[in-house]
């Protein structure tokens, strides 16, 4: 018999951990779960490293090691199957790499290893040519999942067509380690005015509406954005959220879709809210928090009202850009930052957001970048419960990734090759040569505003943040929630 374990690993230490770690779980690992059962018919386990238990905190690694270590060994004198899969993003990957080798390395040809996640698409070759690694997905694992598992293929691309009946799969939350003290702890913690937070991962998008009704975000890496978006079947919608209150306690949904509204345009968007409520109300939706993300355009005073009566209490709000030339350069709506936010405001909504830093900038507004943060702050402290200030990452598969690599070999800028050949070696980027191929970008793009007049103005908006009541993030520093006594 087949025992998947299907794991998320957390982020490699140069990267700080993030304010919210504890409540941000990953959904990825239990989607993957629940395909699995459909595939086998008997779940795995589903692990998501950053948190698995009390006891494991700050030690989770070691942890890991031994638990699989264990776990594989049990399942090998059972004449099972032992089979680790990773899910590789671009800040964990080369600790889910190294987790992989360091299992081959103990186990050899008796486990057989696995990885897929939004980074496998970029350049599969360093994941197929690695031997601690026995199977690449490139796609979405219902399509690709089953090839790997049941028929043993090295290599499968593919992806799924979805409607809104034949949506993708859900995540499947009895098998995952940890969860319910993963619940208990987060609900310790107090999150701006929320108390007792127990929240779990849905994904009711598919697509972004943004990106398919304009243009994909020069710095988005994701798969699949510019697609159509199609919404889940909203009967089925709330059946899978009432299931997750009723069996886990849930009273909060981090639903990760792109745009949680199927689109951008604003009587559409209103039109689809009150056809919403109106389902909910017909067949007994759950009462439920939710923290959604949304675009700027969209959060108008009529919709920002809908959405509170709709159960959303949080919404993500990438600013990015804080004037004409940084919104222009970022594909961003052209739309006053404090428009939506005063939305927000009025109708109960808290807010999180971020400036993006390094495109469209000028002498002049990266000069004005803290004022405008420090202002926003100002006016709407009430609202925002957190600010990240980042430079703009060159994350693997964007649209700066693919013209900067082009670039490199065009005008033959000998340390950016070596940067893009080391990820087509070894399938990751560790944050020092992700922090200097985000430096060279800049530099190279921005040429009229010096890089350390660029730095100074974020390290600026960063203070301007700490002195408000918002939670400050960055990549490498985060604020964190004040831990809850023992």
């Amino acid at each position: 018999m087949l025992r998947p374990f299907f794991i998320h690993c957390r982020p490699s230490a140069d990267h700080d951990e993030r304010f919210d770690t504890v409540m941000m779980m990953n959904g990825s690992v239990a989607v993957l779960n629940n395909i699995s059962r459909d595939l086998t018919g008997t779940s795995g386990l589903a692990i998501d490293e950053t948190w698995m238990g009390p006891e494991t905190r700050w030690q989770e690694r070691t942890a890991l090691l031994d638990f699989l270590s264990e776990e594989i060994e049990r399942a090998l004198a059972n004449d099972d199957e032992p089979i680790v899969f990773c899910t590789l993003m671009s800040y964990n990957a080369g600790n889910a790499i190294r987790l992989l080798e360091n299992l081959k390395r103990a186990f050899g040809s008796r486990l057989r290893t696995g990885v897929g996640g939004q980074l496998t698409r970029v350049h599969p070759e360093a994941y197929v040519n690695n031997p601690a690694i026995d199977h690449v997905s490139v796609g979405d694992a219902e399509v690709t999942l089953g090839p790997l598992l049941l028929e043993r293929k090295r290599f499968v691309r593919g992806y799924k067509m979805v409607t809104a009946v034949d949506h993708y799969a859900t995540p499947l939350y009895e098998n995952y380690l940890g969860l319910d003290s993963r619940l208990d702890e987060m609900s310790r913690y107090e999150f701006g005015p929320f108390r007792g937070i127990r929240q779990l991962v849905t994904e009711s998008v598919r697509g972004c509406s943004w990106a398919n009704a304009y243009k994909v975000c020069k710095f988005c890496s994701l798969q699949g954005v510019d697609t159509a978006p199609m919404f889940r079947s909203i009967p089925d919608h709330l059946r899978i959220e009432r299931e997750l209150a009723e069996r886990h306690g849930a009273n909060w949904i981090f639903d990760v879709s792109n745009l949680w509204l199927p689109t951008v345009n604003k009587m559409d968007a209103q039109a689809w809210l009150r056809n919403y409520l109106r389902l909910k109300e017909m067949v007994g939706g759950p009462a439920l928090n939710r923290y959604v993300y949304m675009t700027s355009n969209t959060l108008t005073p009529s919709s920002a009202r809908l959405l509170y009566q709709a159960g959303v209490r949080i919404v993500y709000i990438g600013l990015d850009g804080w004037d004409a030339a940084t919104n222009r350069a970022l594909y961003k709506p052209k739309v006053h930052a404090w428009k939506p936010l005063a939305a927000c405001r009025d109708a109960g909504i808290k807010v999180r957001t971020s400036t993006v830093i390094g495109s469209g900038l000028t002498r002049e507004n990266i000069r004005a970048l803290p004022d405008f943060v420090a202002n926003t702050l100002a006016e709407y402290g009430d609202t925002i419960l957190s600010w990240g200030n980042f430079l703009e990452i060159v994350l693997p598969g964007s649209e700066n990734w693919q013209h900067f690599e082009r670039e490199s070999e065009r005008h033959d800028i000998v340390e950016v090759k070596d940067i893009f050949r080391f990820f087509r070696e070894h399938g990751y980027l560790p944050l020092d040569l992700e922090d200097r191929l985000t430096e060279l970008r800049i530099r190279h793009h921005e040429h009229d505003v010096p890089f350390e007049d660029v730095i100074a103005a974020r390290d600026a908006a960063v203070a301007a943040v700490k002195q408000s009541s918002a939670f400050s993030v960055t990549i490498r520093e985060c604020e964190k929630l004040d831990a809850p006594p023992d």
